[in-house]
């Protein structure tokens, strides 16, 4: 269950699906492992609890996949409890949402899990009086809550802040509120999509791209499904996030390899698409565990609550109490390399937790 655009594109995670089952068969113990996909047209919770039902009832499918924005994930939340339905969130972040169903698991990230460590890292790199400027959305205020109160508590204090409309919005009036400051840094959070482009172009426009003012921002800000849009506007920037195409294992490399071999080399997998890759994994794996029979949800989730492997983004566990994420946040910075632009990591928090 994803939108066809973002966060987690319809079409790169069919792609991650299928390399998947080409690497792994598709059967585990016996069972024959078939997907049905539905579009659920971005964040429309009323669409998504009727697609959710039809797979439930009439598909009768065993476990979910991808409910990709916050309001999705807390329509379906009585639904997949009731029926008991094993639920693996791919493309949702808000803090806290997997606490409404014990059916509920992780694999993308959590808010808070990039912002902190990048306020951290933002502070101790001297950064004294950043602006923070985010989407005017749930998670973009949860965003600025826990950037501000993380740098807060180290001793910083902000320059100022701006909440910017989701659509439609006129980026030069907030670049202008920026300049006023005199910020040291600019600290960036839009989701995925249309507005990231818009925003570093404004920002390059209005001078401010110019090595005075540092520009940070969550791993949406550089996500490789539109980095290549944003073009030279993205080229310094430094990012929290939890997958890069570019990560230095030998796992990646391989799955980079594998993905450009059936797929081509764009457009490139980013944090949504490994967060399927991984469900995969923990779906494949929680089958194997229960050998053949009847498929048991309660045990599946037993089994994937506490799991832990080895990722292409790096060491992941699904915390077993709560369901939810605990991986590394590796800071980047957007570096063209053979041609291309990549988030290039240089530092590591390592397993960090999701709340």
């Amino acid at each position: 269950m994803m939108h066809v655009h973002q966060p987690v594109d319809l079409g790169i995670s069919d792609n991650v699906i299928k390399l998947f089952q080409l690497k792994n068969g598709n059967t585990v113990a016996g069972r024959r492992i078939e997907f049905v996909k539905r579009d659920t047209t971005g964040p429309n919770p009323e669409l998504v609890k009727r697609l959710a039902q039809e797979l439930i009832v009439r598909e009768k499918v065993s476990i979910l996949v991808g409910p990709d924005f916050t309001p999705n994930v807390l329509a379906i939340a009585p639904l997949v409890t009731e029926a008991k339905v094993p639920t693996i969130i791919t493309g949702a972040a808000t803090q806290g949402i997997v606490a409404r169903s014990p059916y509920y698991a992780r694999t993308f990230f959590s808010v808070p899990q990039p912002v902190r460590p990048l306020a951290e890292w933002a502070y101790k790199n001297g950064m004294k009086k950043p602006f923070v400027v985010v989407a005017d959305f749930a998670p973009g205020h949860d965003t600025e809550a826990t950037f501000i109160k993380t740098f807060s508590d180290l001793g910083g204090k902000v320059a100022g802040t701006a909440r910017v409309p989701v659509r439609s919005p006129e980026f030069s009036s907030y670049m202008q509120r920026i300049k006023d400051t005199q910020p040291d840094a600019v600290f960036a959070f839009f989701p995925i999509g249309e507005l990231v482009p818009q925003f570093l172009k404004a920002y390059t426009d209005a001078g401010l791209n110019n090595g005075k003012i540092r520009l940070i921002g969550t791993g949406d800000m550089s996500d490789e499904s539109l980095i290549d849009a944003a073009g030279d506007a993205a080229l310094g920037i430094v990012t929290a996030g939890v997958y890069s195409s570019a990560h230095d294992s030998a796992l990646n490399k391989q799955f980079v390899a594998d993905y450009a071999a059936q797929y081509g080399k764009t457009p490139r997998v980013a944090a949504g698409g490994i967060a399927v890759w991984d469900a995969m994994r923990l779906i494949y794996d929680g089958l194997a565990a229960q050998g053949q029979g009847r498929f048991d949800p309660d045990k599946f989730m037993a089994f994937a609550k506490g799991r832990s492997f080895e990722s292409p983004r790096g060491p992941l566990a699904i915390d077993k109490n709560t369901g939810d994420v605990t991986q590394n946040v590796y800071i980047r910075r957007v570096e063209r390399r053979d041609g291309v632009l990549q988030n290039i990591e240089f530092e590591t928090f390592k397993a960090v937790l999701a709340k």
